[in-house]
């Protein structure tokens, strides 16, 4: 069912309060159904966008300016879901490799996080290098609130409640005992089994904090809520001309193929070997000489200066391989930084939580790996005869390179780990000395990697919703 306020909810049906019914929230939900276990999902927003709704989300950035915070995420029903670009791929292994889970711990949701996002369960990696492997990404068209409406609403285990902010957790004896909850009329407090912040990965520090606050001793003082935020920055690193001909003839079967986007991504030995972080680069691509694509002529003429005798021999072999023009984007690795942190402004919203202040700088390793990266590619690429990458200028100047933007990809603040002074969850999603008071969603990620977090988020999501029922089982 779904409800615009609480008041005709039978809160003592549901043993699990989820708040957040974006990608995380939702699919916990969804998983617990199929357990046969009650959920009530509490979302602040409304069913849909409202200007008044999504000023909640307006926060101060101070460091290097990203997207605007009340951009890049959506409150109201669906979350973020009805906004993202869709792109989604498992983490690389070695991403975990700091993380207190790996791979392995997630690999058996695989298959159930491709049908919540309706994506194949394909995702194919293809060495062109021993440094570099081109990659295959699943885009998702599903929008959480549309796709799952109507589920929700003939739900007997899942009710949802919109219009509904949560204020601050309360308990005592490491145990959590409600949840505060405001909406226009009233306050009131949830008493519950299981409780799931599943709120984004800024709004999950900014509760958290606020809980602090209100409730001093509830939470471990010494746990870094908030710090070690993460994003994803993106560069343009140039154009160039590739061959598919050559390509294909390079990689012979293992070769996945050319799309209007092909992507390529480090590898693990190129980011030990050269100390780097990991990025992909993903190519838009278009056939040469096509009367209606500008790009092509300006690519051209960039590969004449840079490499006149190949133009030439572009210019005169076009037709026999199959010359793609491509623009090169990265998307790039934010290392995990205590001091890029959310914490509490000093402007209320309305219900008079503090809404939130970024503290966000990049350090220059980011940038730093888009020039190696690209440099071995296009050095590659001279070797092999696989075509001419015309590098921006701004790659080989740091210090003057400008992102064309970031990912809106928000993560960390509550990161998962051991050590309670490093992490805020346990491997579980657990937070620390806090017994049953979990969290999902990108905030617990430790590295952000190179992958778009989505697809991360909904197999957490249903490893925790498994988490859940097996403690009500046993309990």
């Amino acid at each position: 069912m779904i409800s615009k306020n609480l008041d005709s909810i039978e809160l003592d049906k549901f043993p699990v309060v989820i708040f957040g019914s974006g990608p995380a929230g939702i699919s916990t939900a969804l998983e617990l159904e199929k357990k046969n276990i009650n959920s009530l999902v509490i979302e602040a927003g409304k069913k849909n966008f409202s200007e008044d709704s999504q000023n909640f989300y307006k926060g101060k950035i101070i460091g290097d300016q990203i997207m605007p915070l009340s951009e890049s995420r959506l409150r109201q029903f669906g979350g973020t879901s009805g906004l993202w670009g869709g792109t989604c791929k498992p983490l690389e292994d070695f991403t975990f490799d700091n993380w207190p889970i790996n791979n392995k711990d997630l690999e058996p949701y695989s298959k159930k996080t491709c049908e919540i996002l309706g994506i194949k369960n394909q995702f194919r990696k293809a060495p062109l290098s021993n440094l570099i492997n081109q990659i295959e990404f699943q885009t998702s068209r599903v929008n959480f609130a549309e796709k799952y409406e109507n589920h929700i609403k003939n739900s007997n285990k899942i009710a949802l409640v919109l219009n509904t902010q949560l204020s601050h957790f309360e308990g005592e004896n490491k145990n959590t005992d409600y949840a505060v909850c405001l909406s226009e009329n009233n306050i009131v407090k949830i008493k519950g089994k299981y409780f799931v912040l599943a709120c984004g990965g800024i709004e999950n520090s900014r509760l958290l904090l606020w809980t602090k606050n209100k409730k001093p001793g509830f939470l471990n003082e010494k746990l870094p809520i908030g710090n070690y935020w993460m994003n994803h920055p993106h560069v343009f690193g140039g154009r160039g001309v590739i061959s598919r001909k050559k390509f294909q003839e390079k990689m012979g079967n293992n070769f996945l193929g050319f799309s209007d986007w092909i992507s390529f991504a480090t590898s693990k030995k190129f980011v030990k070997e050269k100390n780097i972080l990991s990025a992909y680069m993903y190519m838009s691509t278009q056939d040469v000489f096509r009367k209606e694509n500008l790009l092509d002529k300006e690519v051209v003429k960039d590969i004449m200066c840079i490499a006149p005798k190949y133009g030439e021999k572009l210019i005169r072999t076009f037709h026999k391989e199959s010359f793609r023009c491509v623009n090169i984007n990265l998307l790039l690795e934010q290392e995990p930084s205590f001091e890029n942190r959310v914490i509490l402004n000093e402007k209320k919203d309305k219900y008079g939580i503090p809404k939130v202040k970024l503290f966000y700088k990049r350090s220059t390793l980011p940038l730093k790996t888009s020039k190696i990266f690209l440099e071995e590619f296009a050095n590659y690429c001279v070797e092999n005869d696989l075509g001419r990458i015309a590098i921006e200028d701004g790659i080989f100047n740091l210090e003057k390179l400008e992102l064309v933007g970031d990912g809106g990809h928000h993560m960390g603040g509550t990161r998962m780990g051991s050590n309670k002074l490093s992490s805020v969850v346990d491997s579980e999603l657990k937070v620390h000395d806090v017994n049953n008071l979990y969290i999902s969603g990108s905030s617990n990620f430790f590295t952000g990697g190179y992958t778009n977090p989505t697809f991360t988020i909904v197999q957490l999501s249903l490893r925790l919703a498994e988490t859940i029922s097996r403690s009500i089982k046993n309990s």
